[in-house]
């Protein structure tokens, strides 16, 4: 059996046509269960998710406390499958997409980390800046074309489509709860972060491009802020990496920030970079730049909440 589990909040945009989809699910070997935490949604995600219930082999659980993170602690502390599939509540599988990852871990018995392929769902048409500037994958969970059937990179596996084998949580491991979606400036990576950890410790990774989600972007998520708010938390999460890689640069600005001086540079060249052209109308060039400014920021910040002992 396949245990797939997901964390919602506020997800009534999205829910339906998520739910929707999984009904057309081609059922794997053994079928499969669906374990949905909703995250102290203050919409009606809830009962969007119960009109689901007699369609679905849906279990609801409910972790009050906001971070996706701990909502999936929850979640996994109910899974029976031998397999475990992490996902978005804002996603959209191809109707073969269970069948394509248990294919994969039946092939690959040594593999124990599992990522698929996740195409981009436009709720409206994107912007000609969008697609010009932004870095689609770290901003929007969306691979690269061209990754083929094979080992992977951990950092490179990502949770709106994602497996693990059960051994790895009977061994302890689990999210992060300081990481992730949570409320106000999240550091984004829970997933990555995750699967870094986890292959840190021996398990072996593998990509199937068969196994294909559409991840839902929403209007709101074409916007310039929101877009190079996603730097910024990138920034946050990269540092984090380095940091636990130990391949943080150097030289040091100073002795009590561990980034290096080049980055405060980066900051002010970019940011004014790209208000330059802004004001010149190049958009494309303008979100380019005010993204790397953010994410030297955020990378910046979560160096020195590192060097405080903070963490978020």
């Amino acid at each position: 059996m396949l245990s797939v589990v997901f964390a919602t909040f506020n997800g009534k945009r999205t829910l339906p046509t998520m739910l929707e989809a999984l009904c057309r699910l081609e059922p794997p070997p053994g079928s499969f269960e669906l374990i949905a935490v909703d995250n102290g949604s203050t919409d009606v995600s809830i009962e969007v998710l119960q009109s689901f219930a007699d369609r679905l082999p849906l279990t609801i659980l409910e972790q009050p406390a906001r971070g996706k993170n701990r909502a999936l602690n929850l979640g996994i502390s109910r899974v029976r499958g031998d397999l475990v599939v992490f996902t978005d509540d804002d996603v959209v599988p191809r109707e073969d997409w269970l069948v394509a990852l248990h294919r994969a871990a039946e092939e690959r018995a040594q593999a124990s980390l599992f990522g698929g392929t996740i195409l981009p769902h436009w709720e409206i048409e994107p912007p000609h800046w969008l697609l010009n500037s932004a870095p689609l994958g770290v901003t929007y969970a969306i691979t690269a074309p061209d990754i083929p059937s094979g080992p992977i990179f951990p950092g490179l596996i990502w949770g709106p489509n994602m497996m693990v084998r059960r051994a790895v949580l009977d061994a302890g491991h689990r999210f992060n709860e300081n990481v992730g979606p949570s409320a106000g400036q999240y550091i984004m990576g829970s997933e990555t972060e995750f699967n870094i950890r986890i292959a840190q410790h021996g398990c072996q990774t593998w990509f199937c491009p068969d196994a294909v989600v559409g991840h839902i972007i929403r209007d709101f998520q074409m916007t310039q802020e929101w877009v190079i708010r996603r730097g910024y938390r990138f920034g946050r999460n990269k540092c984090l990496q380095d940091t636990a890689a130990q391949t943080v640069a150097s030289p040091w600005l100073f002795n009590l920030a561990n980034f290096p001086r080049w980055m405060v540079r980066k900051v002010i060249q970019d940011s004014i970079g790209g208000h330059l052209a802004r004001a010149l109308g190049n958009e494309a060039a303008a979100v380019a730049r005010l993204w790397d400014a953010a994410f030297y920021r955020g990378y910046i910040f979560q160096a020195q909440q590192l060097r405080t002992g903070q963490s978020g």
